[in-house]
C-alpha cells in the first residue's frame, strides 16, 4: 500500500472546522408570477397575431407598398392588415389599384399565415429547428386542431401545412388554366396565386382590376367553381377531412365529422334555396342570369357567404329576407380548427344536439347513439354568450360613432349590423359602407375582427384549460323558465 500503510487498515477523515459550519443561505423575498397553461396559451396567440399584424402595418405604411404619394396612411394599412391577418376581406381602399405589387405580396403573405394560425405555423418552424415542443404547445395545439392524442400533435402540425400548400398549389394550377386566357403570363401567374392563397384561407381579398370582389366572373365556371372549392376545403378543416378519407362510410365517422358533416350540408342548402328563393327574380343581383347562372351562382354564395368575403352578386341590391338569413349564416362560420371564422358548426350543432333532447325531454343529450358530455354543452353557451356580449357591445359603439352618416342618409342601421357581424365573424361580405364610417368607426370594426379570429378560438382553449370534476355536488333546485 502506499505511503507506507499494511493492507486493510483504513483512512479516517475528520472533517475540517470549516466544512462543519453551517451554511446561512439568504431566502429571496421576491415574489413569482405562474402564468397558467390557459394563460400562456391564450398569450401566445393573441401576442402572435399582434406581432404580425403590427409588422403588416409597418410593411404596407412604406412608401413604395402603395401607389399613393408618401404611401398609406396609418389607418388604412392597419385595417388592411388586420383585415388580411384575421382573414377577413373587409377592405378601406381597392386592393387591385390602391396597392403596389410589394403592397399586394405583404397582404398576400398575412392571408397565407392568419388561415394557417400563427401557433400551426409556430411549431412546425420549432420542430425543423429541432426545439423541444413543451406540453403547454401540444395542450393548445391538441385543442384548436381537434386533436385527441398529444402525441401526433406536431406531426399533425406538419400534415396541415403540406395539406394547405398542396390545396392552395392545386387551386393556382386551375385558376391559371382561365386567367392565361385574359391575361399576359406575368398577370395570370400573379392573379392565380393571389386568389388562390385568399379562396383556401377565405380571406375574400381580389386583385383583378374592374371586378368588384368576384361579380367578374360570374359566367365563369372555372373561376368561382375553383375558388368554391378552396373555400370549402378551407373551411372544412383537416381533421374532418382525414377522418373521412380514413374511414369512409358514414357509421364509422367520428361524432365530430358526423354533426359537421349535417351541419354543413344543412346550412349551404338553406343558403342556396334563399338566395335562389329571394332573389331569382332581383335584376340587380340574380334576375339577369340564365338559369343555369342563377342556380351555380346561389350555390356559390351559399358556400362562400358563411365564411369568405367574395361575392358575385352586389350584397346592397340584396333584399332584405336574403340579407338576414345571410347574417346568421355569417354568425355561425365554418368548422372548428379551419380557416374560419364565426361560432363555428360544432358549437351550434351541439347546441341544437342539446335543445332537442331538452324538447324530448331526454335528460342526456344523444345523437347518431352517442351522448354528449355535458361540459361541452356547457362550453359552448359559454361561447355563443360571450361572442352575443362582444357583439352586442360593437354594435352600440358603431351606432355611437356613426350616428351623423346614420342620420344623413348615407347607410342605414341594417347595413351596419351587416358589417358588424362579417367583421366578428371574419367574413368580410359589405353592403359597400366599409370606406364611409368613421376614423373611430374604423378602428371598431378593426378590433372587431382581430377579436372575432381570436375570441372564439382563445376562450375555447381557456374554457378546455378551466375545466375541472367536481368533487362535490350542492342540492338541486328548480327555476321557472319561459
Amino acid at each position: 500500500m502506499r505511503n507506507g500503510g499494511r493492507i486493510g487498515d483504513r483512512v479516517v477523515r475528520r472533517p475540517r472546522q470549516r466544512e462543519t459550519e453551517p451554511v446561512r443561505v439568504r431566502a429571496s423575498r421576491r415574489r413569482r408570477f405562474i402564468v397558467s397553461a390557459a394563460a400562456s396559451s391564450m398569450l401566445v396567440l393573441t401576442l402572435g397575431f399582434a406581432a404580425a399584424i403590427a409588422g403588416g402595418t409597418l410593411l404596407l405604411s412604406l412608401p413604395f407598398a402603395s401607389t399613393q404619394e408618401g404611401g398609406a396612411p396609418l389607418l388604412v394599412a392597419l385595417f388592411t392588415a388586420t383585415s388580411a391577418m384575421c382573414v377577413t376581406g373587409l377592405v378601406m381602399v381597392e386592393s387591385a389599384t390602391y396597392w403596389s405589387g410589394f403592397g399586394q405580396a405583404v397582404i398576400a403573405a398575412l392571408m397565407f399565415m392568419g388561415g394557417l394560425g400563427i401557433m400551426t405555423a409556430g411549431v412546425v418552424i420549432l420542430a425543423a429547428i429541432g426545439r423541444r415542443i413543451t406540453l403547454n404547445d401540444r395542450l393548445t395545439l391538441s385543442e384548436s386542431l381537434g386533436q385527441q392524442s398529444l402525441g401526433s400533435v406536431t406531426r399533425f402540425g406538419r400534415n396541415v401545412v403540406i395539406f394547405a400548400v398542396a390545396a392552395q398549389a392545386v387551386g393556382f394550377v386551375a385558376l391559371m388554366t382561365h386567367f392565361i386566357r385574359d391575361f399576359d403570363i406575368g398577370q395570370a401567374l400573379w392573379h392565380s396565386l393571389f386568389l388562390a392563397i385568399s379562396g383556401f384561407n377565405n380571406a375574400g381579398f381580389n386583385i383583378v382590376k374592374g371586378s368588384d370582389s368576384l361579380s367578374m366572373f360570374s359566367g365563369a365556371p372555372i373561376v368561382i367553381g375553383s375558388v368554391g372549392v378552396l373555400i370549402l376545403l378551407g373551411s372544412v378543416s383537416l381533421p374532418v377531412l382525414a377522418d373521412i378519407a380514413r374511414n369512409r362510410r358514414l357509421t364509422r365517422l367520428s361524432l365530430d365529422t358526423q354533426l359537421v358533416l349535417v351541419g354543413l350540408l344543412g346550412l349551404w342548402a338553406l343558403g342556396a334555396a334563399a338566395m335562389f328563393a329571394f332573389e331569382f327574380r332581383n335584376p340587380a343581383t340574380l334576375g339577369e342570369m340564365g338559369l343555369g347562372d342563377r342556380l351555380g351562382n346561389a350555390l356559390f354564395q351559399a358556400t362562400v357567404s358563411r365564411t369568405a368575403g367574395f361575392s358575385t352578386i352586389d350584397f346592397g341590391s340584396t333584399r332584405a329576407a336574403t340579407d338576414y338569413l345571410f347574417l346568421l349564416l355569417m354568425a355561425v362560420g365554418g368548422v372548428s380548427g379551419s380557416t374560419a371564422g364565426g361560432i363555428k358548426i360544432n358549437t351550434l350543432m351541439v347546441l341544437l344536439v342539446a335543445a332537442f333532447a331538452s324538447l324530448k325531454g331526454r335528460p342526456h343529450p344523444e345523437v347518431f347513439r352517442r351522448e354528449l358530455p355535458y361540459a361541452q354543452i356547457a362550453r359552448a353557451i359559454a361561447l355563443v354568450a360571450l361572442v352575443v356580449a362582444v357583439f352586442i357591445a360593437i354594435i352600440v359603439l358603431l351606432a355611437a360613432t356613426e350616428n351623423t352618416n346614420i342620420a344623413a342618409g348615407k347607410f342605414s342601421f341594417a347595413d351596419l349590423l351587416f358589417e358588424t357581424v362579417s367583421a366578428l365573424g371574419t367574413v368580410g361580405l359589405s353592403r359597400g359602407i366599409t370606406g364611409e364610417l368613421s376614423d373611430p368607426g374604423h378602428y371598431i370594426l378593426t378590433a372587431a375582427m382581430y377579436v372575432g379570429r381570436l375570441g372564439p378560438l382563445t376562450l375555447g382553449l381557456g374554457l378546455a384549460f378551466r375545466e375541472r370534476r367536481a368533487v362535490y355536488r350542492f342540492s338541486q333546485e328548480r327555476v321557472r323558465i319561459g
